[in-house]
C-alpha cells in the first residue's frame, strides 16, 4: 500500500509537478501544459480561556512570516511588509472577569533573547546563507510596544507589525538571509 502510493506521488508529481512545463504551442491543435501540486488543509483547534494570536481574519498564527521576496542588489528599493496581530482568547469571550483587568504588551526577541525594539532602534539581523555567509541585512521591524489598558469587556487587543529591509547596496553578496525569533504578547491582571 505504501509503495503504491509513493508511487502515485512520484507520478503525478512528474506528470504534473513540473515547473516550468512544456513549450508554448507552435501549432495548430498542439497543446502546453505546466502545473505544480496542490493541497488545502486546516487543522481546528478547541476553543477555550487560553491565549492565542490570530492575524486579521482571525485565523491561528503559527508563524509570523515577513518574507521579502527576491530583491536585486543596487536596483531593489526598500521593501515595506505589514501584518496584523491579534490577541485574544481562543473562546472569543472578553478577556476580564466581573471586575478584573489587564495591560496588555507585544513583544519581539531574536533567537538569542535579544529585544527587538518596536521603534526601530533595535534591528533584526538577516544572517546569510552560501555564498552569501557571513553577510548581515538589517530589517527594522515597528508594532506597539506601549502598555495597553485592557478592560473588562475587550475581548482583543491589536497591533500592526512591520518589516521593513532599507535598498540593498550593489556590494550586498547574493544569497538567502533570514532573521527569527518569536513575537510575544503577554496579558498581566492588574
Amino acid at each position: 500500500m505504501k509503495k503504491s502510493l509513493l508511487a502515485m506521488i512520484i507520478l503525478s508529481t512528474a506528470a504534473f509537478g513540473a515547473n516550468p512545463g512544456q513549450d508554448t504551442p507552435t501549432e495548430s491543435t498542439h497543446k502546453g501544459e505546466v502545473g505544480v501540486p496542490m493541497e488545502v488543509r486546516v487543522t481546528v483547534l478547541p476553543q477555550g480561556p487560553q491565549l492565542v494570536l490570530l492575524d486579521e481574519n482571525d485565523v491561528l498564527i503559527n508563524k509570523l512570516v515577513f518574507d521579502h521576496g527576491s530583491m536585486v542588489a543596487g536596483l531593489s528599493q526598500k521593501s515595506t511588509l505589514e501584518k496584523e496581530v491579534r490577541l485574544a482568547r481562543a473562546d472569543g469571550k472578553p478577556f476580564g472577569e466581573n471586575t478584573r483587568t489587564y495591560k496588555a504588551k507585544f513583544e519581539a526577541k531574536d533567537l538569542n533573547g535579544n529585544a527587538i525594539a518596536g521603534d526601530g532602534s533595535k534591528n533584526l539581523t538577516l544572517n546569510g546563507h552560501g555564498a552569501a555567509s557571513g553577510e548581515t541585512v538589517d530589517s527594522t521591524l515597528n508594532y506597539r510596544t506601549d502598555d495597553i489598558t485592557v478592560s473588562t469587556k475587550d475581548k482583543m487587543v491589536m497591533t500592526k507589525v512591520t518589516s521593513i529591509i532599507d535598498a540593498i547596496p550593489s556590494s550586498q553578496n547574493s544569497g538567502l538571509y533570514i532573521g527569527s525569533g518569536t513575537f510575544n504578547a503577554t496579558l498581566t491582571m492588574d
